[in-house]
């Protein structure tokens, strides 16, 4: 049984550049605490239940597009927002990691760090009108929520791949 999610809106190309870029960018200095990505992180995901990594990470990217863009707010933001809430809960429940709760928001500060950062260099209007960014957003919310609830239904490691 597969997961997938609906609609993908990056190629594997694009997404291998904003999953680098956005962890590379957790490195940790002497002294602190981060969350890094290790090999345990990026093994396939043998479950059939789908890479939780994987999708956390374009939650993580489609909602901070739209706080950048300051997009209207939709029903599929709130269900993207809560999405991020159940993955996190699953990453701190089940990652070898054992991410403390500020480790997992510090790292997502630095992931939207990234896509900001992304977007000014691409130029914020042309970035804001990406049609990826619109098809995603254009999901139901009920689908999101189902797809999110079956992709989190078993216990395991929380993995990238297979990622899109």
């Amino acid at each position: 049984m597969e997961v997938s999610i609906p609609h993908p809106v990056f190629s594997p190309f694009h997404m291998l550049v904003v999953l680098v870029g956005s962890f590379l960018l957790t490195a940790p200095s002497r002294g602190e605490e981060k969350m890094v990505l290790g090999p345990k992180q990026f093994e396939v995901d043998k479950s059939g239940g789908g890479a939780v990594l994987c999708a956390w990470s374009i939650y993580l990217s489609i909602q901070a597009q739209t706080a950048m863009c300051e997009l209207p707010r939709r029903s599929t933001d709130d269900a993207i927002d809560e999405a991020i809430v159940a993955i996190d809960e699953f990453i701190l429940a089940n990652s070898s990691l054992k991410p403390t709760r500020a480790m997992l928001e510090e790292f997502k500060r630095r992931a939207a760090s990234a896509d900001i950062a992304r977007g000014q260099a691409r130029g914020l209007q042309n970035h804001c009108r990406s049609s990826d960014l619109e098809r995603f957003r254009s999901i139901a919310p009920e689908q999101l929520r189902a797809s999110v609830k079956k992709l989190l239904a078993n216990p395991r490691e929380p993995v990238m791949n297979p990622c899109l």
